[in-house]
């Protein structure tokens, strides 16, 4: 009897598979875990560079822009929304604006947030603060008629458990570009 009891005990068949009984309901949700944040950083990076290459856009445009209807703006919008692929684009919504320096301070010249599919909040004053920050130049180092662009995109972000956790998740991007030539860029319709 005794040496059937050292048998039963001695037996290792079968530890393997409870300690992936153990184990497994650990590892599922940090793998969901892991890819939710991979997918995040993901969402991230391509509104970055959205909105990055919205300003730049803006900035290239010397002979000024158009507003509303099939616009310039707009077709730089559907450009940064083709860029958030393969994110879902209704989430993402775009405020652009023109700043420059005028006699030494700073004024706004333009702005529109109502190009892409999701209206974005006005930057108003917002977009003269981001201007004349020590690293933009204006008005601190820039000579009156500099000018910067300002794109300032936000992205309301989806996780993948949203059944679970149904909050989303706001991104919000904000890129800077000076015009070619320094010279502000004109808005027709803004």
């Amino acid at each position: 009897m005794l040496r059937k009891v050292r048998t039963i005990l001695a037996d290792t068949r079968g530890v393997v598979a409870m300690e992936f009984a153990l184990v497994l309901p650990l590892m599922i949700p940090l793998l969901f875990v892991g890819y939710e944040i991979a997918q995040y950083v993901r969402a991230t990076m391509q509104l970055q560079s959205a909105t990055a290459a919205m300003a730049d856009l803006i900035a290239q445009q010397s002979a000024g822009v158009s507003a509303g209807g099939w616009s310039s703006l707009g077709n730089f919008c559907s450009a940064g929304q083709m860029m958030m692929t393969p994110f879902p684009p209704d989430s993402l919504a775009v405020a652009m604006a023109s700043v420059s320096n005028s006699a030494g301070s700073a004024q706004l010249d333009w702005e529109d947030d109502n190009e892409c599919w999701v209206t974005a909040a006005p930057l108003g004053g917002k977009a003269i603060a981001l201007a004349t920050t020590p690293k933009n130049l204006i008005p601190n180092a820039g000579t009156p008629g500099d000018s910067v662009i300002v794109v300032q995109a936000t992205y309301q972000y989806q996780s993948l458990l949203k059944y679970l956790l149904p909050i989303p998740i706001t991104i919000t991007q904000t890129a800077l570009a000076r015009p070619r030539g320094n010279a502000p860029i004109a808005c027709n319709g803004c």
